[in-house]
């Protein structure tokens, strides 16, 4: 008759046991470790979901401020928010708004200083395009004309859109022009009708291309 098999093992649930029981310290200290970090990470999600949502409200204040016609009073405080809340997308929504305001209190020089701080900190990218094409209607504003077609470029790159991209285009040919930099002025425009052609913009640099052409003697394209 043949022998019965036997494992003679031990079984696996009490083998775990027997293991934790041996290395209990260090069992303890790494699910301590866990939860230590686990709490962490709660910790920063939850403070930036509330972070962002104090910035939402601060920036719908501001809003009615600047709505209601007193724009010192929005200017200060879509500053406060912006210095409070960084990071945050309200805070790179207000760097805009605060510049519009800027503009309509003739306050151009203290715009161009300020997007500028905004850009070089870093903005999320749905506000690059937008921050520069504030930037290139601040230079404008005084007289920048070279500076500000330069930031139409920087906006017409960032841009998501074509149709947008080929607008900043034309502002940046229009203040290279204005800055009597005939080449850029002609190269802007011909990126628009190189790359955006079925845009609304095209029309509009066809018609500054043939205008610059002309006056130069060159034949138009």
């Amino acid at each position: 008759m043949p022998a019965q098999h036997t494992t003679g093992g031990k079984d696996p649930a009490k083998q775990l046991l027997e293991w934790i029981e041996r290395h209990r310290r260090a069992v303890i200290t790494a699910v301590a470790a866990a939860a230590v970090m686990s709490a962490s990470v709660w910790f920063v999600i939850e403070y930036q979901r509330r972070k962002g949502a104090a910035a939402a409200n601060a920036l719908e204040r501001a809003k009615g401020a600047a709505q209601s016609g007193n724009l010192p009073l929005a200017a200060s405080d879509l500053t406060r928010l912006i210095s409070s809340y960084g990071g945050t997308l309200a805070a790179d929504e207000a760097v805009i708004l605060r510049a519009q305001i800027r503009l309509l209190q003739d306050q151009s020089t203290l715009a161009v200083d300020e997007l500028r701080q905004a850009i070089e900190g870093g903005l999320d990218e749905q506000f690059v395009a937008p921050a520069y094409a504030m930037l290139g209607t601040a230079l404008e504003t005084v007289g920048e004309m070279t500076q500000a077609g330069e930031a139409y470029e920087n906006a017409a790159n960032a841009a998501w859109y074509g149709f947008l991209s080929a607008q900043y285009l034309n502002d940046s040919g229009r203040a290279f022009r204005s800055a009597g930099n005939t080449a850029r002025a002609v190269s802007a425009y011909e990126r628009v009708l190189r790359d955006f052609e079925d845009s609304p913009g095209a029309m509009e640099a066809r018609v500054r291309l043939a205008e610059l052409k002309a006056a130069s003697g060159a034949p138009a394209s």
